[in-house]
């Protein structure tokens, strides 16, 4: 019976409501472009790091006869940890338009790029350890190459997103000539994120068979590096 008695008022409480408005979600203020692009170079770094320690635990792995397999489930484990603190950093960030996409564009590549890390940590852990009955090796080994194409279109893809990333920091007010001469940025501002990139990439910004992770870093510098003006400096 109280049981009842309390469903009846609950009932009748809801019935008895006014029918709520449906309350606008509040837009997430705009961030500042300074900042996803400080954070986009980090990000760059990190997956270089991750892919430059997995490299090199490989070959030692291969000059000491040991097998690859475990150094790759470490590889593997450290891209989906990094992706995916990174997916979560970009969700915390929103640009207006015309560049209200390229976040969740970028977003989407990197959470395909966790599933396919997964999955080669799967197919890895699965030779560790001897035979084990009804795994198919050869088919498992096969689907490796598939995954490893997947990865290299995406990077290239992330690659080619590298100018919209940089038209971020562009200050689209014309100058006397009609023409988008400075960037949103101090000469400070830019000096730094300069820096950044070369202590995290080095003498790689400098080879000529770069992966398209240290390219897209490339690319960066090399649009800094262009005439642009700062916005601490003269308009004509």
């Amino acid at each position: 019976m109280v049981a009842f008695a309390l469903q009846y008022s609950f009932c009748n409480t809801q019935a008895n409501a006014k029918p709520s408005r449906t309350t606008a979600r509040p837009v997430k203020p705009e961030t500042p472009h300074l900042e996803f692009v400080t954070e986009y170079i980090r990000e760059l770094a990190a997956v270089e790091r991750i892919r430059a320690a997995g490299e090199d635990e490989n070959n030692r792995d291969r000059k000491d006869d040991k097998l690859p397999f475990a150094s790759a489930v470490h590889t593997s484990t450290l891209f989906e940890l990094e992706l995916d603190s990174q997916v979560k950093m970009l969700k915390g960030m929103r640009l207006n338009a015309p560049s209200d996409s390229l976040i969740p564009n970028i977003t989407a590549f990197y959470e395909r790029k966790i599933a396919l890390w997964r999955r080669m940590r799967e197919i890895s852990s699965a030779f560790i350890g001897g035979p084990k009955e009804g795994v198919d090796y050869s088919k498992l080994a096969a689907e490796m190459p598939k995954l490893r194409g997947e990865l290299d279109f995406i990077d290239q893809s992330l690659f080619e997103a590298t100018p919209l990333v940089f038209a971020t920091l562009i200050d689209m007010k014309a100058d006397s000539e009609g023409h988008a001469s400075h960037l949103i940025i101090t000469k400070e501002d830019k000096a730094r994120l300069i820096s950044k990139l070369d202590d995290s990439f080095g003498a790689k910004l400098d080879q000529k068979d770069q992966n398209y992770t240290v390219s897209a870093a490339t690319v960066l510098k090399g649009y800094l590096n262009k005439d642009f003006k700062c916005s601490d400096e003269t308009w004509e």
